[in-house]
């Protein structure tokens, strides 16, 4: 079959991102920009269906029975696919390529993603058990900056990654990988984030990793942080700092508990540490923008202050972005000096 050994030859190229096959069977692929190139082909449903049959398996069985399905191909690739009656064609099928390296926090700095002064200040962070959220749009680089992070834990430490698709891939040696199941026509129930982020409460976790909390799992996240979990780091969606912690509290009001605004406010300002925003820029490149600190709770606010800010300037050779400490020191480093650790400084030096 011709095509499909097309559509696997352009799977296979280093250079893409991201694969995508609409409903009326153009594919278009992205290539690290931020605009998608058309091919100069299309896929028809026999084609498709044989390539989900490689990615997913004989036994994926999509149609109007199960016409959506999340999956993880055989190289780590994320699959998600929309089928008839849910599309007008016969499928809509997006590809997220695993990457075959994930990046240190010292490649990403030496890429530009972040600056070597905020890679060393959150890599003080991370040792010092914060709990950090990274947060962005899609495709801003969120769980590549996240397992850079977790590249940073102590092998000593025995760390449990949750996640709907697996995509992290840590060097330690004590992960356990656990992953949610979506209720399938055979009867198997599903199995949510909430579920497992419950479970793993029992499983004396030095570490919780979450891949992306977009749901009610958001509550027992926070639960976790407030009993006395220490070092949880989790992706979240949102567009700024700010931004994420009023998307958390949403989330945790999905849990269907009847909590007043306010004593959610004061769990997210107790247990929230850090929060790291990445945004995708003009010319395709992904970057942190802020690091920011939630300092409390005043009246009905959550307050935070920023750490490290992106800035902009035009030159007359075009837009320039630099990320540069704003000079404040995290309140974290008291507690540094009390039990008797002088925190470095020059992080916040501009």
């Amino acid at each position: 079959m011709p095509q499909l050994e097309r559509l696997l030859a352009v799977l296979k190229d280093p250079e893409i991102i991201e694969f995508i096959i609409n409903d009326d069977g153009s594919v278009y692929v992205e290539r690290g920009s931020t605009v998608l190139d058309k091919l100069d082909f299309h896929a028809s449903p026999e084609d498709i269906s044989a390539l989900l049959c490689v990615l997913g398996g004989p036994g994926l069985n999509i149609g109007p029975a199960r016409p959506y399905a999340e999956l993880s191909a055989p190289d780590g690739s994320r699959v998600h696919v929309l089928a008839f009656p849910i599309v007008r064609g016969s499928f809509a099928v997006t590809i997220r390529k695993r990457p075959s390296h994930r990046p240190s926090i010292k490649e990403l700095a030496l890429g530009a993603t972040l600056t070597p002064a905020c890679a060393a200040f959150l890599d003080c962070a991370v040792q010092q058990h914060k709990n950090i959220l990274i947060v962005g749009g899609a495709s801003s680089g969120k769980t590549t900056l996240l397992n850079g992070l977790c590249g940073l834990i102590g092998e000593t430490n025995r760390i449990l990654v949750i996640e709907d698709i697996p995509e992290l891939s840590l060097p330690q040696p004590h992960v356990v990988y656990i992953k949610t199941r979506m209720r399938d026509p055979d009867g198997l129930v599903d199995v949510s984030l909430r579920d497992l982020v419950r479970n793993t409460l029992r499983m004396r976790p030095d570490r919780i990793v979450v891949g992306e909390v977009a749901g009610p799992e958001a509550l027992d996240m926070l639960q976790a942080m407030n009993l006395g979990q220490e070092g949880v780091m989790a992706t979240l969606h949102a567009n700024s700092c700010r931004e994420a912690l009023q998307r958390l509290e949403t989330l945790v009001l999905m849990a269907g508990l009847d909590m007043p605004l306010r004593a959610v406010r004061g769990n997210v300002a107790l247990a929230v540490d850090l929060i790291v925003f990445l945004a995708r820029l003009s010319d395709g490149t992904r970057r942190v923008a802020q690091v920011a600190e939630v300092t409390g709770l005043e009246i009905e606010n959550i307050l935070m202050i920023d750490l490290f800010k992106m800035e902009s300037r035009k030159s007359s050779g075009g837009q320039t972005f630099a990320l540069r400490p704003t000079g404040t020191v995290p309140r974290f480093y008291d507690q540094m000096r009390e039990q008797g650790f002088e925190p470095p400084l020059e992080f916040f030096r501009a």
